[in-house]
């Protein structure tokens, strides 16, 4: 059983010694029919998972904010891909997207901000992470939903009136961790999939959490190690949702400090609801 905060397992130490009870076939097959849509996925985790099952077989969408930086990494993949312009915390952009519904939509993209801005009415982490993901769902209604959430949570209780109305001065890494609890109990409660990656190497790690980076770059995971498991709850697609680490369930919590109770889910997804339905 993997144990959430063993000081090993996020990194790659961890990863490839979780991999050896993996079973390649698990990942050895044609994918040839089914529709996968990626919210940032012209780097990092998102890039990772879409090379991987274009690869084998599956149509990408590779749903994504800088067009040009897209253009760039679509022409070096293998595969079925197509593109299309996405910012997943401007509700306007979503509302416009034109695609057609995917059988796995993967919740992928994000950002660290070291200063608050606000998009729309609502902090751009919370837009990001929390309300755009929910919005573009609603749009989707893919069969299968991929939350791609952090190891980060788990030091953060879920703080609802923190995400929308957070008070005093803002910490861009505690904001983070807030709304990656919450996609947590968002998954779970519309029965949907959420992972989290451990440490991988990505461009937004190195620039948002430096010393973090550097500290830790020479055990961090590949972006295909951290993809890894988006790519098989993807080709796999479990019956019973859950929180998945390295393909195993691990648990929400680990600290009793960060339990919660329903009816704080039930506001956090009034809140959402609410916000995602704002013009």
């Amino acid at each position: 059983m993997i144990h959430p905060l063993d000081p090993f397992g996020f990194g790659q130490p961890g990863y490839r010694k979780h991999a050896r009870r993996f079973d390649p076939r698990d990942l050895d097959r044609d994918l040839r029919g089914l529709t996968v849509a990626i919210t940032g996925a012209n780097s990092g985790l998102g890039l990772a998972a879409t090379r991987a099952l274009a690869a084998r077989g599956a149509k990408v969408w590779m749903l994504c904010r800088d067009m040009a930086k897209a253009e760039g990494v679509r022409a070096s993949i293998t595969g079925d891909t197509s593109l299309a312009r996405l910012d997943v915390s401007d509700r306007v952009s979503i509302r416009a997207l034109d695609i057609p519904t995917p059988d796995v939509l993967v919740h992928n993209a994000g950002m660290l901000a070291s200063v608050r801005e606000d998009v729309g009415g609502l902090e751009r982490t919370v837009a990001t992470h929390v309300v755009g993901p929910w919005l573009l769902g609603e749009r989707l209604r893919a069969a299968t939903t991929i939350w791609v959430a952090s190891g980060g949570m788990y030091t953060q209780k879920l703080d609802v009136a923190g995400m929308f109305d957070p008070p005093g001065a803002f910490d861009g890494v505690t904001a983070y961790a807030r709304c990656k609890r919450a996609q947590v109990v968002i998954g779970r409660r519309l029965g949907q999939h959420v992972m989290h990656p451990g440490w991988a190497d990505s461009p937004g790690v190195e620039t948002s959490l430096p010393t973090f980076y550097q500290l830790t770059r020479s055990v961090l995971r590949t972006p295909e190690e951290g993809a890894d498991t988006i790519v098989w709850l993807a080709a796999t697609r479990p019956a019973t949702p859950a929180f998945w680490f390295d393909r195993a369930v691990v648990p929400e919590h680990v600290f009793p400090w960060t339990r919660h109770d329903a009816a704080q889910e039930d506001v956090l997804l009034a809140r959402v609801a609410e916000a995602a339905a704002r013009p």
